[in-house]
């Protein structure tokens, strides 16, 4: 919460930079965790009709086979229910809303300092001096500082996302391997499906807005190179022109990446990785499953 609360009064508008969005980026947050809690209930109560409807078709899923009490039927159909609701939590809501956290972290921190850089790109093109640069130190290192919070906060949850999404992919790749519901296919595979789109969607999105740090050191690396060589030919006393060069030019090796838990950087590679990871466990885990039921 206290990192939250330091990205908002980071992200306050300063003097040169007055407008702000229409439509925030906090807008876009309330939208997204509406989404995971409306997709989730809906897949459920749209199940939960279709098998109820039907009971005598899914009496397996319900486990009801071979059962005629009717109170027993109705505490079946209870505890189907809430493992109906389990099962959205844990695969739907729960991810949805941890990554939706983190994004709006990412973005928010990126976002705002990229405004900022953008106001000092301008004045230290424009005016060039000890004030500018002045005020461009005290950017950076507050900018650092809140960086160091966002990474502290939120790098160990950014693991933990990043697991759950390799165990829910394992679990899809177990249940086809070992014919998770194999007498209700059609149960199965709207399962299947919405799990893997939701969790891969929002890996992509995660992953996406955690890059954009990248993206921010390159920005910093190209406004300092862009000022000093606006700047190198202007006429200054002694050697102040070479002091200021020298004070910028140490800034712009500024880090704006995320981690996850310090074992990795949360960058576009991740892609590759975790698709190379997932291929190679997958196919050790289906083998296996194969072997065992064979």
């Amino acid at each position: 919460m206290k990192t939250l609360i330091k990205l908002g009064i980071f992200g306050l508008p300063n003097l040169r930079h007055k407008k702000r969005k229409k439509f925030p980026l906090r807008n876009y947050a309330i939208l997204a965790c509406g989404l995971c809690v409306f997709i989730p209930g809906s897949i459920a109560m749209t199940s939960t009709v279709m098998i109820l409807h039907n009971v005598e078709k899914y009496k397996f899923t319900l486990g009801l086979t071979g059962q005629n009490s009717t109170s027993f039927n109705l505490v079946s159909i209870f505890v189907f229910i809430g493992h109906q609701i389990m099962f959205m939590v844990h695969f739907f809501m729960f991810p949805g809303l941890v990554m939706t956290l983190l994004s709006f972290a990412y973005l928010s921190y990126v976002k705002t300092f990229q405004r900022h850089l953008e106001a000092m790109r301008f004045g230290l093109l424009n005016h060039f001096s000890k004030e500018e640069i002045s005020k461009a130190l005290m950017l950076l290192t507050v900018a650092q500082k809140i960086r160091s919070d966002v990474e502290k906060s939120m790098s160990f949850i950014a693991f933990i996302a990043y697991v759950l999404t390799f165990g829910n992919i394992l679990f899809l790749v177990c249940g086809y391997a070992s014919d998770y519901l194999a007498d209700e296919k059609s149960v199965r595979e709207v399962y299947f499906i919405s799990i893997f789109s939701w969790t891969l969607g929002w890996f992509v999105v995660l992953t996406t807005c955690g890059s954009r740090g990248v993206e921010t050191e390159t920005f910093i690396k190209d406004m300092t190179q862009e000022v000093i060589s606006k700047n190198f030919y202007m006429k200054c006393e002694g050697h102040k022109r070479l002091i200021y060069m020298n004070l910028l030019n140490s800034c712009s090796g500024c880090e704006v990446k995320f981690t996850g838990w310090g074992m990795f950087e949360v960058n576009k590679k991740l892609f590759l990785t975790v698709l190379g990871v997932l291929v190679t466990y997958g196919v050790l885990f289906a083998s296996e499953l194969r072997k065992t039921s064979i």
